[in-house]
């Protein structure tokens, strides 16, 4: 049998029937008229137990038996009678377990009929009746400091209830659980103490006594950290905490914190000890958290790559000191090596800034773009605040706002002699976003909605332009059976300017991986008379994809079938004439860090010059 754990319920604890010891076990009995074996001859045997499946205890049983342990060895007589009677001794105990008294098992042993045969051993359970909670009582020990009656706080949250079975597993899971039950109703430092269970055969009932010493009633207290604080303090620590000292305590609180320093992602593990504190002026008790942490490597080197058709092979690197200006000051230096793009950037990106999960960001870089529709050579600088949302909490609401500053040279190859100027803009970007989905990574129900504004200011040749550039992007994810479907609709508009004086790497485009598939980037929407794409004032994008996700060889993987559309248009304000439409299919491969998807399209209704078939091959959903 097990070992006992203090507060632990084992099958003994259950009181056997008063006046067993008077009733005769069914004698082990015969089926054949043969001479019984010599006690001492080795015998071989199979054992069948009728009667304990229907009643969930099968398992337990053959986990227990020494019949069942040791089916596969010769033994005596002797041997084979004495686990006869430890396993009836045992099915008394597990039927006692789950509320049966006065249960019987009767064993028959049938001798080999053959000389290569087994004996056969069979036992036949019959339950008995089925007990059943009558009575259940909490009440404080004599020993409480305290006079606190915890009947009223203690007995919904002991999840026994009147009518109940008499059941081991249950009291121990309510014994397990009332801690953690207490502590999330602001009782930290409860004393509890192993129930008692009383049994009255001639009515066939229990009673449950259950001792609790409540004490004090707690409230939030201190914050303290030790080990590898990571430059944590306490003034950052309750940042991370939803709650505040003197706010009623709650174990959820406590999980809560926990889980917001690992999310961070500078600690590999976190123990919190709610240590006892001080007494309020109310009689409450103050619960201080203790923290010890151990770090995590801070630093991180990173790489991933794609491949879309027209634009190449592209690759992505990073190294970040997640911890660089303590607390949570991340130093990021990217890289991107791309046949139309390169890029060479530095970011410091504060977490946690001011308040749970906002971000302060700071990024400076040069970029080099050669697209078929301008190239431009970028320095730039942008700030940013922006609410974020992660694995672990997903929100409903996040938000960016931030400034923009860039300084950028650049050609526009769909404009007459395709001229080079230089160009500076202001910009602030802010964007909100409504997030109803299942899944950050991978939806499958619900639906997002983002809204994106940026007015912006730009200088050229001494002449300036002001205009607002907005958008409005949703999603919706919908399951039916095995399937799921998924649609997205983007709207894009730029007020206040015509296209010719917005910058060109700042009008909207569409085609592409992330756009309308089957046709190139940049490649949707008006062109010049020599083929290169002008850019516009207004967009539309729509998709459809379905999406069915399977196991196959060991891997977690999924088909998309997919038809997407869209149109760039001179006009402020979009429409839907001239749309384009691709149509494809996909593979995803399920990782632990996000689907990795290659999708094959092919436009459907295409103009000269656009490819038959085209590729892509990035991370994350299209949407």
């Amino acid at each position: 049998m097990p070992a006992k754990k203090p507060g632990d319920i084992l099958l003994e604890d259950f009181a056997p029937l008063e006046g067993a010891d008077a009733v005769a076990w069914p004698t082990v009995e015969s089926t054949t008229d043969n001479d019984p074996a010599p006690a001492t001859a080795a015998i071989r045997y199979q054992l069948v137990v009728d009667g304990l499946k229907p009643l969930g205890l099968l398992d337990e049983f053959q986990g227990l038996s020494s019949l069942w342990l040791h089916r596969a060895e010769d033994a005596n007589l002797a041997q084979i009678n004495r686990r006869i009677s430890e396993d009836r001794d045992l099915i008394d105990q597990l039927l006692r377990s789950i509320g049966y008294y006065g249960g019987s098992s009767v064993a028959a042993i049938t001798p080999p009929r053959t000389a290569r045969s087994a004996t056969m051993i069979t036992i036949k359970v019959t339950p008995g009746q089925i007990y059943v909670y009558d009575d259940i009582m909490v009440s404080a020990p004599a020993s409480a400091a305290l006079a606190v009656d915890p009947g009223p706080i203690v007995t919904p949250l002991l999840g026994i209830s009147l009518g109940d079975p008499i059941e081991a597993a249950q009291v121990n899971a309510a014994q397990d659980a009332l801690p953690l039950r207490l502590a999330d109703a602001g009782y930290a430092f409860a004393r509890i103490i192993a129930p008692d269970i009383g049994i009255d055969h001639a009515s066939r009932t229990a009673s449950l006594r259950q001792f609790v010493d409540l004490g004090r009633r707690g409230v939030f207290g201190q914050l303290t950290i030790t080990g590898d604080t990571q430059g944590f303090d306490a003034a950052h620590l309750q940042r991370l905490a939803r709650f505040k000292p003197g706010e009623p305590y709650r174990n959820g609180g406590r999980e809560d914190l926990r889980r917001a320093l690992i999310q961070t992602g500078l600690f590999g593990a976190i123990a919190i000890k709610p240590v006892e504190g001080g007494v309020t002026a109310d009689g409450r008790g103050e619960v201080n958290l203790e923290i010890n942490a151990e770090g995590a490597p801070s630093r991180t080197l990173s790489a991933s790559g794609g491949y879309s058709t027209g634009q190449g092979i592209r690759l992505e690197g990073s190294w970040a000191h997640r911890n660089f200006f303590p607390p949570e000051g991340a130093l990021t230096l990217r890289g991107v090596g791309a046949q139309r793009e390169q890029v060479a950037q530095v970011e410091f990106r504060r977490r946690n800034f001011r308040r749970r999960d906002q971000s302060l960001s700071l990024s400076g870089g040069l970029s080099f773009s050669q697209q078929f529709a301008f190239s431009a050579n970028t320095l730039g600088v942008t700030a940013a605040i922006t609410r974020e949302s992660n694995t672990i909490w997903q929100k409903a609401w996040t938000y960016s706002i931030g400034a923009q500053v860039l300084a950028t040279s650049q050609r526009d190859l769909s404009a007459a002699g395709q001229p080079r100027n230089q160009f500076y803009v202001l910009a602030f970007p802010g964007s909100v976003t409504w997030d109803q989905s299942d899944d950050l990574l991978n939806p499958s129900r619900g639906f997002r909605l983002t809204g994106r504004l940026s007015p912006e200011l730009t200088l050229r040749s001494g002449a300036s332009v002001n205009y607002l550039k907005a958008q409005i992007d949703g999603s919706i994810y919908q399951p039916i059976g095995n399937l799921v479907l998924a649609g997205r609709l983007h709207f894009g508009a730029i007020f206040g300017a015509n296209r010719g004086v917005v910058v060109p790497d700042r009008r909207f485009y569409a085609g592409g991986g992330g756009s309308v598939r089957g046709y190139e980037f940049q490649r949707v929407g008006p062109r010049s008379d020599d083929g290169n794409p002008t850019g516009g004032n207004s967009l539309v994008e729509a998709s459809i994809e379905a999406r069915y996700r399977f196991t196959a060889f060991g891997a977690d993987l999924g088909l998309v079938g997919f038809v997407d559309a869209g149109q760039v248009y001179q006009s402020t304000v979009p429409s839907l004439r001239g749309l384009k439409a691709g149509a494809g299919i996909g593979v995803r491969y399920y990782s632990s860090f996000g689907p990795i998807r290659i999708d094959v399209a092919t436009p459907i209704n295409p103009e000269a010059g656009d490819p038959r078939v085209a590729f892509y091959v990035s991370i994350g959903q299209a949407f």
